[in-house]
């Protein structure tokens, strides 16, 4: 006898989003399905998952007397026509409604300006008729205004209502010129939605679904936990660098803040709402069975003559997909053969080109230990491809000021802080952002700095510490008794000065020393003169 099973329909997205877990490429995304299940057999089905999910990373897990009996993943053709027309003619609509709204204020802005040409154009006409009389006389038919008590009354009425009026009608213009420009935009973004609805449904005619087969000892209210990776999700580490050098002294040095940043970006057709989430670098893995070798031959090395050898290299040429061998197996060749070597040398070099731009986009952590950062209150994550930045933490190191100064080439002296990583977390590579004395210097970029390594941070040009580079002084003399010989003497003077009182400056001085090519000349230390 066949038992009875009651199926339950959920909306991925509308269920909640309980935990994230980041990584580099990917994200594995933790969500909580409750509903009412009957007692005995549930089919839970799971709606409208990502189309970027990895299906073979689907885990669920019960809560109390709910035993997991089944999990599938389903993906159905669907005929996706009638259900295209119906969204696109949805937004079609609300398209026309908007080109609607949008030429009813233009005919307004039409009408306001001919009201405001019109009402400029009397102005104009009662200025030029406007007329200064001394002595009473015979007006001109054609003198509309005469400046008498009479005329000056009605002028003072006509300028009153043009001032109120024409204040009016442009505050109402421009009123009407931005809600053209707001609906612009609407329409603009309307067009986008459809375009891409079309879009996905041109390449994208799949419903893909999760199956849970539950059994339940008592009906009531069901918790269960879903969890998935989906792809097109990466993150980056960023910074914010800010220092103060307004109380360095002798005894005591200011705390120089580390803000550690994450940015997030996903594009996963779901959004994160109030997550917790965790940043990491480690690489997530899907399968769980042990790799299987291969079968690997031994054999003697056949020597082939050079004719034959270049004939098989220029075949090799035509023949990149041949199978590996000393190069991409790491050892000496047993099976030497020409076309294997030359593919294997250009999958050499695609793979160094592909690990260069991995390293160049500063997302290559496989040398660095694995870590994982929890970021402390929940954040909304929306699927919109853009950067959403959460604070990792927030660090304090102690720094050490020095100066540097190249006069030769400026004649500033730079500031840089030398700071000892003592915290507990890695700073992995990326940008940061430098601030010194509440004001933003520049950006600049951070190595991987593991915890207990020294790292140098440059804060630009301090102005307190006056570098200048006088003219070089040159001398030439013979000397010598018995054999003459040349002494050119270069005197350079570098004049430094600490425009802070109370505080102490560590300045090193970059000056280029020439170096002897010839064994006849002797290059003599130069000696600071303090």
């Amino acid at each position: 006898m066949t038992e009875s099973c009651s199926t339950k329909y959920v909306e991925a997205r509308d269920l909640q989003t309980k935990t994230v877990i980041v990584y580099a490429d990917r994200a594995e995304v933790k969500r909580i399905v409750k509903l009412e299940l009957d007692q005995g057999r549930n089919n839970v089905i799971v709606q409208n998952v990502s189309s970027v999910i990895e299906h073979q990373s689907i885990k669920v897990d019960g809560r109390g007397t709910t035993v997991i009996q089944d999990v599938q993943y389903m993906e159905q053709y669907v005929d996706v026509v009638e259900k295209r027309d119906d969204e696109v003619s949805k937004l079609e609509e609300e398209k026309t409604q908007l080109e609607s709204k949008k030429a009813d204020a233009e005919d307004a802005i039409h009408v306001l300006k001919k009201r405001l040409e019109i009402l400029d154009g009397v102005a104009c006409q009662i200025g030029q008729n406007v007329n200064i009389s001394h002595e009473q006389k015979q007006v001109p038919a054609n003198q509309a205004f005469l400046l008498c008590n009479e005329a000056m009354q009605n002028l003072t009425t006509f300028l009153d209502y043009y001032g109120k009026t024409a204040s009016d009608l442009k505050q109402e213009l421009r009123n009407c010129e931005k809600q053209v420009r707001e609906l612009k935009d609407r329409i603009d973004c309307v067009e986008r939605n459809i375009d891409q609805l079309r879009c996905r449904f041109e390449y994208d005619n799949h419903k893909r679904s999760i199956s849970i087969i539950v059994d339940v000892a008592e009906a009531g209210l069901t918790e269960l936990s879903l969890s998935y990776q989906v792809y097109c999700v990466s993150w980056k580490p960023t910074y914010d660098i800010r220092a103060s050098t307004s109380g360095i002294d002798s005894s005591a040095a200011n705390k120089i803040k580390v803000l550690y940043y994450g940015l997030i970006e996903q594009k996963s057709d779901e959004d994160w709402r109030d997550a917790e989430l965790v940043l990491s670098t480690a690489t997530p893995c899907v399968a769980g069975t042990v790799p299987t070798l291969p079968t690997l031959n031994a054999a003697f090395q056949r020597q082939a003559p050079s004719v034959v050898r270049l004939r098989n290299a220029s075949a090799a040429r035509r023949k990149p997909n041949s199978n590996g061998s000393e190069e991409d197996m790491g050892f000496g060749s047993f099976d030497y053969n020409e076309f294997t070597d030359a593919a294997a040398l250009q999958r050499m070099t695609i793979a160094y080109t592909a690990s260069d731009h991995e390293h160049s986009l500063g997302q290559n952590y496989e040398h660095l230990p694995c870590t994982c950062f929890s970021i402390e209150a929940p954040a909304t994550i929306l699927s919109d491809g853009l950067s959403h930045k959460v604070q990792i933490a927030s660090l304090e190191f102690d720094p050490v000021f020095t100066h540097e100064t190249v006069p030769s080439k400026t004649a500033s002296a730079f500031l840089t802080a030398v700071v000892v990583n003592n915290s507990a977390l890695p700073l992995l590579p990326g940008s940061a952002s430098v601030y010194l004395n509440n004001s933003f210097i520049s950006t600049t970029s951070l190595k991987s700095i593991l915890p207990g390594e020294e790292f140098k941070c440059p804060l630009g040009i301090d102005p307190s510490v006056k570098v200048e580079y006088k003219p070089c002084v040159r001398s030439n003399e013979q000397v010598g008794f018995m054999t003459k010989s040349s002494l050119c003497t270069h005197e350079q003077v570098v004049s430094l000065r600490n425009a802070k009182a109370l505080q102490n400056a560590v300045l090193t001085v970059r000056e280029p020393i020439p170096k002897a090519v010839d064994e006849k000349i002797k290059i003599f230390r130069p000696r600071a003169v303090m």
